[in-house]
C-alpha cells in the first residue's frame, strides 16, 4: 500500500521554492532593521562621548584634551605591544585586543576615565566589517605582528581641537571658546578600515582624526575661495585627504565609503554625514 502521507518530489521543489522566496522578500527587511539597531547603538555610543568631553571640559578650564592621548597614557609602547615593529604600535592599538582599555583600564589616557560608562567604543556596523581585514597602510605592512586582531575601537577625536603635537598649529582650536559654530564641529567621529586612495590615504589607524595638516587646509581654501563647505575629497574636490568620516552606514550596496558615519558634535548633537562633509565639520574655526 502506498503512503498517501508522503511528499512527492514536486510538491518538495514547490515548498522549498515559497520558502526561497519568502527569504528573499525577508532578507532585505532584516537586514534594515539590524542596520538600524546597529546605527542606534552607535549614535548611543557617541552620545557617551559627548557626554564624557563635557565632563572633561568642565575640569579642565573648558580646554580641550590632546587628541593624541586621549585614549591612551603614552605613545611608547605597553608591555602587551612587544613584539609589533617600533613605532608602528601606535596605529595598531584600535585592533590590537591586547591594548583594549576594557581590560587594560591601567593603560588609560586623559579622556578614558570619563568614558568608562560608555556601553562600547566601536560601532557594531564597524566591528562586523573590520573583523577579518583592514586596507589602512600600516595594517597592511605591519597587521601580521598583532597577537591578538580584534578591533575593539573606532571612534576618533577631531585633531584640530586640542592638538599640541604641532600638526596644524593655524588650524587648530585649544578651548570650547575659540569654536566659532560648535553645533557645526566634531568631537569625534567614526572613522573606517576601508580606503579609497582617491579620497584619503589612511583607513582607522589612531585616536587622531584630521583631514590635512596646516599647508593642505591652507592651499584647500584657496581653491575654493576660503569657502569651507567646498573642500571636499577627492578627484572631483580637492585630492586626497589624510583621513575621512566613514561612510558604512546607509551605504550603497557593494560600496562601504559611500554611506555615512556618525558624528558626536561640540554642542553635544548626534548625527550622520558622508566623508565629502569631512572638512568643514572638522574645521573648527
Amino acid at each position: 500500500m502506498c503512503n498517501r502521507h508522503a511528499f512527492t518530489l514536486i510538491e518538495l521543489l514547490v515548498v522549498i521554492a515559497v520558502i526561497a522566496l519568502l527569504l528573499a522578500i525577508l532578507m532585505p527587511a532584516l537586514n534594515k532593521a539590524r542596520e538600524l539597531a546597529q546605527g542606534a547603538a552607535c549614535k548611543g555610543n557617541l552620545k557617551n562621548y559627548a557626554l564624557a568631553l563635557f565632563m572633561y571640559l568642565g575640569d579642565n578650564d573648558n580646554k580641550f584634551c590632546d587628541p593624541d592621548m586621549c585614549y591612551f597614557s603614552q605613545r611608547e609602547p605597553f608591555p602587551t605591544e612587544s613584539g609589533i615593529p617600533a613605532g608602528n604600535h601606535l596605529h595598531l592599538r584600535w585592533c590590537n585586543g591586547d591594548v583594549n582599555l576594557r581590560i587594560h583600564p591601567k593603560y588609560g589616557g586623559t579622556l578614558y576615565p570619563y568614558m568608562q560608562d560608555a556601553k562600547a567604543f566601536i560601532c557594531p556596523t564597524f566591528a562586523r566589517l573590520a573583523l577579518r581585514h583592514s586596507d589602512d597602510q600600516f595594517f597592511l605592512a605591519y597587521g601580521d605582528s598583532i597577537r591578538n586582531y580584534k578591533p575593539w575601537y573606532n571612534y576618533t577625536m577631531n585633531a584640530y581641537l586640542g592638538d599640541r603635537r604641532g600638526v596644524a598649529k593655524k588650524t587648530r582650536v585649544l578651548t570650547l571658546s575659540e569654536v566659532r559654530h560648535p553645533a557645526e564641529t566634531f568631537a569625534f567621529t567614526e572613522e573606517s578600515a576601508l580606503v579609497d586612495t582617491q579620497y584619503n590615504q589612511s583607513g582607522l589607524n589612531d585616536t587622531y582624526m584630521i583631514p590635512g595638516n596646516d599647508t593642505m587646509v591652507q592651499s584647500w581654501l584657496d581653491s575654493v575661495g576660503g569657502n569651507p563647505w567646498r573642500v571636499e575629497p577627492g578627484p572631483e574636490g580637492v585630492g586626497q585627504f589624510y583621513d575621512v568620516i566613514a561612510g558604512f552606514h546607509h551605504a550603497p550596496t557593494g560600496n562601504k565609503l559611500r554611506g555615512k558615519g556618525n558624528c558626536a558634535f561640540v554642542d553635544g548633537h548626534i548625527a550622520a554625514h558622508p566623508r565629502s562633509e569631512t572638512f568643514p565639520l572638522a574645521w573648527p574655526r
